[in-house]
């Protein structure tokens, strides 16, 4: 299979609960990530193609931040093995520089 991932994913230790600011609503949990994106568990399918703005909650301060936001676009979803639960590929589309910083660190200590 090819694969189109140009950077490598980073395995995320700690919970990093998403939610949609334009909902308010809970999406999920970061699972992995990398500069360009990352890889969300959620309990419910998230809708594909759509452009999402985040808040990413840090359950440590981390450059002086509790919060990140960013932009991105689900690109692919699916449910996993044990069925209840949604893989979801997101791709940042705007990143603002102390979200980049946050990310940066995190793929760093890993």
């Amino acid at each position: 299979m090819y694969e189109k991932r140009r950077l490598e994913r980073k395995t995320v230790s700690t919970s990093l609960e998403v939610y949609d600011l334009d909902t308010g609503s809970h999406l999920g949990r970061v699972v992995d990530l990398h500069a360009e994106g990352l890889m969300l568990l959620s309990d419910q399918p998230i809708d594909l193609y759509k452009l999402y703005a985040l808040q990413v909650s840090l359950p440590m301060t981390l450059n002086g931040l509790t919060e990140f936001f960013l932009d991105a676009e689900s690109l692919w979803n699916r449910e996993s093995l044990a069925g209840g639960q949604y893989w979801t590929g997101l791709h940042f589309t705007k990143l603002p520089e102390e979200s980049r910083a946050c990310i940066e660190r995190m793929v760093a200590s890993r």
